[in-house]
């Protein structure tokens, strides 16, 4: 059972229209990013609060809370030159190679004929997703003053 967190009642689209179901959506669409806002913010000022304290770990009634630290990389063209400048005999142990696939090569790569084609169609599977362009609301006739 979905509730509609504005309004209190209960969401069934199973006798709805598309545009009933869209309407739902497009309000869901709009407390999901407030939420994600209020979210953040309130994450962001727990973090300060805590940096400031020179604390990690944070105990509550509501809450234990600790701060992580994860590294990720500044930038991939300073990891590929430490790559390329790395002794071969580490390169294993310090650089994991990821192969991912480029659909611009394997394109090609189909072209060579039948066979490459069916192993390259076989990487892939395709996945519906929705792309929703919200239509601007037009104000009725009546509701606008007319100049004549």
């Amino acid at each position: 059972m979905i509730i509609n967190v504005r309004t209190g009642e209960v969401l069934d689209w199973s006798q709805a229209t598309e545009e009933e179901i869209l309407d739902d959506l497009r309000e869901l669409e709009e407390v999901y990013q407030l939420a994600k806002q209020a979210r953040d913010a309130a994450r962001s000022v727990i973090l300060d609060r805590m940096t400031r304290a020179g604390a990690t770990l944070l105990l509550t009634d509501v809450a234990k809370v600790r701060i992580n630290r994860t590294s990720r990389v500044s930038d991939q063209k300073l990891v590929e030159r430490l790559y390329d400048e790395c002794p071969p005999q580490l390169r294993d142990k310090c650089f994991k190679v990821k192969l991912e696939p480029r659909k611009v090569g394997l394109n090609e790569l189909a072209k060579l004929g039948s066979d490459w084609k069916k192993k390259v169609e076989s990487l892939y599977v395709e996945v519906p997703y929705l792309k929703v362009e919200w239509q601007e609301s037009q104000p009725n006739p009546s509701d606008s003053d007319t100049p004549f």
